[in-house]
């Protein structure tokens, strides 16, 4: 079911700015979502649907933060008639406009990584109040509501991030490798292309085909001795060139100029 939902957007490159609103129920999101649930659709017409629907929403929080929104101006105008016993358009008192308001879906990012934890309540009776924090580890929710069945829509707003991530996969499957810290020999040698496509999004060793030389050389007490073999830097110079800089560079003064220096 697509319901009305809100999200607010800073607006802080303004003089007193605080947020304007960007709703996210657009017509490229409801095709999303209709493919999404449909059984006979391919997983490339739900990426591209998806992608869309990404763009469109994009394009709508840039004009949003910018300015150029319309609900925080039409709410100032409607107060501003009230408060001054002006007749308000019939428009304000629409269906259209009430379900508009009828919030149902009221979502935000807090984006200060220090917080642990960030939520709100719903703005209506039957409606969620959903504060995410997104993080390098992951994205961590904060679902309330009222009435509604709250750990149900979690655990299926789990399963579906699952789902798109599973569909995502091919995008950012490169992988990198981790080694033991290696000798001379090692460091000298070439880098062969299995040793560098491997491990990658690893940060807690658990990978199971992570390249070893053995599992007798690997010590798991001493794990600061981990390393990425990402890109190894070749020296341009030789050691004896690098010791001469600085000599061969004898700074003077010409004759007849004033500061002039020469090299």
């Amino acid at each position: 079911k697509i319901v009305s939902q809100y999200e607010p957007v800073l607006t802080k490159g303004f003089y007193h700015g605080r947020t304007e609103a960007m709703r996210t129920a657009t017509e490229p999101a409801a095709k999303f979502c209709k493919l999404w649930l449909d059984a006979d659709a391919t997983s490339e017409e739900k990426l591209e649907a998806m992608r869309e629907a990404t763009k469109y929403h994009s394009a709508g929080i840039k004009l949003a933060a910018s300015g150029q929104g319309i609900e925080r101006h039409l709410f100032a105008l409607m107060k501003i008639a009230e408060k001054n016993g002006i007749p308000t358009p019939n428009f304000f008192s629409s269906t259209a406009y009430a379900k508009l308001n009828n919030t149902i879906l009221s979502t935000s990012n807090c984006g200060n990584p220090s917080l642990r934890l960030f939520g709100f309540g719903p703005v209506v009776q039957d409606g969620f109040g959903i504060g995410y924090i997104i993080r390098d580890s992951g994205v961590q929710y904060s679902i309330s509501s009222k009435h509604r069945q709250t750990r149900r829509y979690a655990r299926t707003l789990k399963q579906t991030l699952i789902d798109m991530g599973k569909l995502l996969q091919p995008l950012n499957s490169v992988k990198v490798a981790s080694d033991p810290v290696p000798s001379k020999t090692r460091m000298n040698a070439p880098i062969k292309e299995e040793e560098v496509l491997e491990g990658y999004d690893d940060a807690y060793g658990e990978t199971s085909d992570v390249r070893r030389e053995s599992s007798e050389s690997f010590d798991s007490r001493r794990p600061s001795a981990e390393f990425a073999r990402v890109l190894r830097r070749q020296k341009s110079v030789s050691a004896q060139d690098l010791s001469t800089f600085g000599e061969l560079i004898v700074p003077c003064i010409s004759n007849g100029s004033e500061g002039g220096a020469e090299s």
